[in-house]
């Protein structure tokens, strides 16, 4: 058997393309911003989670290659068409804010706020989470969100009068009622067991204790130290990081938002990220005529989990017709209650 771990990586990448050009457009490979850089080279396309979600379930392709973490795999999945594969290069890319949440412990929380303000809470569940948890959302009549549209979709909800049960990210839950001039009292934290404390009756949402290890990474220390050394800079970062650090920046933005700010920046521009950093290192490379720098170097330890080794692994094993143990399957009531959720996002979104 050919060791692929003795190749180059040129070597590797070199046979990932002939394979490539070998399935003739049935394979598509998605990969995520924060991939490494000879990954996204070899991409047919580049986004955030749910944009590759999107596009390869709007692909003719017959299988989709997630190069990203199991919950983007997932979520290919519950939009993928029936003929249509999904596959992983390694099942142990995970995301730990996703694995701060359960079904199980969500559906206590509901119970939890039901019975303290006699309300039903609608969930409303950022796309970083596992298809269970989507399902959930589902089930009960809430919507998915991301980080571009999340002020939208909770601004629906609270409009209508709702209660919102916000997962699995506290901070882009916070960023995001404070955008819509909610205060403190407004918004109650909610243990990742599901327990709700008993002083929240009066609360509108209600927010998972749950975090992303690496925006929160970012400290308004951070911050200071980059305005003084360039006291002209625009500064984004993702709204995952803390309050204290969006409320110190610019603008707080999705990775497909900051890329789209720094495009329309003018040439000379001196700008400042706080996301992980291999996107940044792709914005900086992109963007010869404008200054862009770090708020500090942080890395998805997950996504260094996918490789050129193991995508080329996975496409020798599809060549072979043995795939199937890197094939990503969601259950079908999952999928279908899912796809409720992800259509309640589309049409709050687009005003469906």
């Amino acid at each position: 058997m050919e060791n692929i771990n003795k190749k180059t990586n040129a070597e590797v990448l070199d046979q990932i393309l002939q394979l490539k050009k070998s399935f003739a457009g049935k394979v598509l490979i998605a990969a995520h911003h924060y991939q490494q850089e000879s990954i996204v080279n070899i991409a047919d396309v580049v986004g955030d989670s749910y944009r590759l979600a999107v596009i390869a379930s709007q692909s003719d392709a017959e299988v989709i290659l997630m190069c990203g973490v199991r919950f983007m795999a997932e979520s290919a999945a519950i939009l993928a068409r029936p003929d249509q594969k999904v596959l992983l290069p390694d099942f142990s890319a995970g995301c730990p804010m996703a694995d701060m949440t359960t079904r199980a412990s969500a559906e206590k929380a509901l119970a939890s706020i039901k019975a303290l303000t006699g309300e039903d809470a609608v969930p409303l569940t950022y796309m970083n989470s596992w298809a269970d948890l989507k399902a959930f959302t589902g089930s009960k009549g809430g919507s998915i969100c991301t980080s571009g549209n999340a002020k939208k979709i909770m601004s629906h909800y609270l409009s209508a009068g709702r209660k919102i049960l916000f997962m699995p990210d506290k901070n882009l839950g916070i960023n995001t009622a404070r955008s819509l001039e909610l205060t403190e009292s407004d918004m109650c934290l909610v243990s990742q067991d599901g327990l709700v404390p008993a002083d929240c009756k009066n609360a509108r949402i209600f927010l998972w204790d749950g975090y992303c290890p690496v925006h929160l990474e970012f400290t308004s220390d951070q911050v200071f130290a980059l305005r003084a050394k360039y006291p002209e800079i625009t500064l984004m970062v993702h709204p995952e990081c803390v309050e204290e650090v969006v409320g110190l920046s610019n603008s707080a933005a999705s990775t497909e938002g900051m890329a789209n700010e720094i495009a329309r920046s003018p040439s000379g521009s001196v700008l400042g990220v706080g996301t992980e950093y291999r996107f940044i290192e792709r914005m900086i490379r992109g963007n010869p005529d404008k200054t862009i720098v770090p708020l500090e170097k942080f890395y998805c330890s997950d996504m260094d989990r996918i490789t050129p080794e193991n995508i080329l692994t996975v496409l020798k094993a599809y060549k072979e017709g043995c795939a199937d143990s890197y094939c990503v399957s969601v259950k079908e009531q999952d999928q279908n209650d899912a796809r409720k959720a992800l259509s309640a996002m589309i049409a709050i979104t687009e005003g469906v």
